[in-house]
């Protein structure tokens, strides 16, 4: 059996969670007429899959951080991968619309890997070294989304819409054994219960600082998925 990591993970394999992370959003996106068709049903319930998972990731992230604040990085990050790569399996033989949409809500799971791969870098690294490396997993959140749709149009004109989700599968299990292997447990310090993390979110919803950063971020991100979803 191949020993799990005790040691703290690589910058490229904290890159390669993050895109994983950012391209299960969209990268199906010029499949959706396809899958309508495909599963019998209106476009609009199809586009569900899109605005769905962003409601589940945007839920998820509030409840990652304090159990991994909890119960650590690794087991949380581990668990996401192996239900999304379960979910989209699942997703790739669905037959039924329902189907398709419970499962792709449970592939938002995934999103431990860009929620959780900036909290191991603020784990393992200096203040200074932590901004360089945070840069570059920024960088990728930017790249993903871009090459995501062209990737997935290709796929789907070569193979079908389901190709994008037996990818998706195959980079799930891919990547989940790379964090097996170079992803070892970074939080040293763990809360005692996640009563009291969930207790510090009034004051951080109090914050100046912190509505500064989340408005640019909605703002830069809401921009670029406006432009793209209307082309």
């Amino acid at each position: 059996m191949i020993a799990a990591a005790t040691t703290p993970p690589k910058l490229s394999t904290l890159v390669l969670l993050t895109a994983l992370s950012v391209l299960s959003l969209n990268m199906f996106l010029p499949s959706l007429s396809n899958m309508a068709e495909d599963l019998e049903t209106d476009y609009a319930l199809v586009s569900l899959s899109i605005a769905g998972y962003l409601a589940i990731t945007s839920f998820l992230q509030l409840i990652m951080g304090p159990l991994s604040d909890r119960f650590g990085r690794r087991p949380v990050l581990l668990a996401g991968l192996v239900i999304f790569s379960f979910a989209s399996l699942v997703c790739a033989l669905a037959t039924n619309i329902w189907v398709f949409l419970a499962f792709r809500l449970l592939q938002g799971a995934v999103i431990s890997g860009a929620a959780l791969s900036r909290a191991v870098i603020r784990d393992i690294a200096p203040e200074q070294e932590a901004a360089s490396m945070i840069g570059y997993v920024s960088m990728v959140m930017a790249i993903a989304p871009m090459l995501g749709p062209m990737l997935g149009g290709t796929l789907d004109e070569l193979f079908g819409w389901r190709a994008s989700f037996i990818t998706f599968a195959i980079l799930g299990i891919a990547v989940l054994g790379l964090c097996w292997v170079d992803l070892g447990e970074t939080n040293k310090s763990p809360s005692q219960t996640l009563t009291k993390q969930f207790q510090t979110y009034p004051e951080l919803l109090r914050s100046r600082r912190f509505w500064g950063y989340a408005l640019c971020m909605t703002f830069s991100a809401g921009g670029f998925y406006f432009y793209a979803y209307h082309q």
